[in-house]
């Protein structure tokens, strides 16, 4: 069983189909529809599920912070099995034909914010209520007999729930991915194109022991993709990084890398080795 953040029509909904045409995968799954972030992971910890699909980041708003949050909460056998990466266009869709008779509109919050420009100029009145998945918003739409709510969602949703698009490609930034990543516990072997996920912490009163850390991939020749600090929650000013980097923690210059600096750390956690999206 394969669980998603739904309902169906939902951005990680699509993530999920793409991944299974990716990877050629054309048998019937039992699908898990989780209505928030945490509920996948939680599935994937207590067994309820094999593998689950959540959001990790967006191009344009950056990182998804309850992933990252809950991935070094939940234990150690979670892992990121594979990414996903797919466009996201939000399109304006409501029962009515009319744009002055939308009183309220709901999406997700990342979906507001990526359609502010739109919403400014063409509904600025509007009462704006966010939801924990697009698809939810569709959802309710579709329920409603009266036509002045609409939501931002993608046109599959609309497909599903029978609901007119009003208006497509919405989104502020038409260059618009998100990356989702494949969960589950277990560890794919190297494909030679991979990507690694770490996550760990510093002491604050040791100057220099970030820079160390990443001049140790620099001169192992590992390449970083991506780098960014959440909150530890733990004390003001207390952060925890989370990197990708090119390669599988089984590739030796990888290993020698992490074992130059590892004492260093404060925290650490392998959050998974995974094949890179190459669809």
């Amino acid at each position: 069983m394969i669980g998603y953040l739904g309902p169906r029509g939902s951005f990680t909904h699509q993530a999920l189909l793409a991944y299974l045409q990716a990877t050629n995968n054309t048998s019937t799954l039992d699908c898990f529809e989780a209505t928030t972030i945490s509920q996948v992971i939680d599935a994937v910890n207590n067994g309820k599920i094999k593998y689950g699909v959540v959001p990790v980041e967006n191009s344009i708003e950056g990182a998804v912070g309850e992933t990252l949050d809950q991935l070094i909460r939940t234990s150690q056998k979670v892992t990121i099995n594979h990414e996903i990466i797919i466009p996201i266009e939000h399109c304006l869709i409501t029962k009515t034909k009319n744009l002055n008779e939308i009183t309220k509109v709901i999406a997700h919050s990342q979906a507001l914010s990526q359609c502010q420009s739109y919403l400014k100029r063409f509904l600025p009145n509007v009462e704006l209520e966010p939801t924990t998945s697009n698809s939810i918003g569709v959802k309710r739409v579709s329920e409603l007999t009266n036509g002045n709510v609409a939501a931002i969602g993608p046109k599959q949703a609309a497909e599903i729930y029978k609901v007119p698009v009003y208006e497509a490609g919405i989104n502020d930034e038409k260059e618009n991915f998100t990356r989702f990543t494949l969960i589950g516990t277990e560890t794919p072997e190297p494909t030679g194109l991979d990507k690694t996920t770490i996550a760990f912490g510093v002491p604050y009163d040791k100057p220099g022991t970030l820079v160390r850390v990443l001049n140790s991939f620099a001169s192992n020749n590992i390449n970083l993709t991506r780098i960014e600090s959440r909150p530890s929650k733990k004390a003001l000013g207390e952060y925890i990084f989370f990197i990708d980097l090119e390669g599988h923690r089984n590739d030796p210059s990888l290993k020698k890398a992490l074992s130059e600096v590892v004492s260093d750390f404060s925290f650490y956690r392998w959050l998974g080795s995974y094949p890179r999206w190459n669809p």
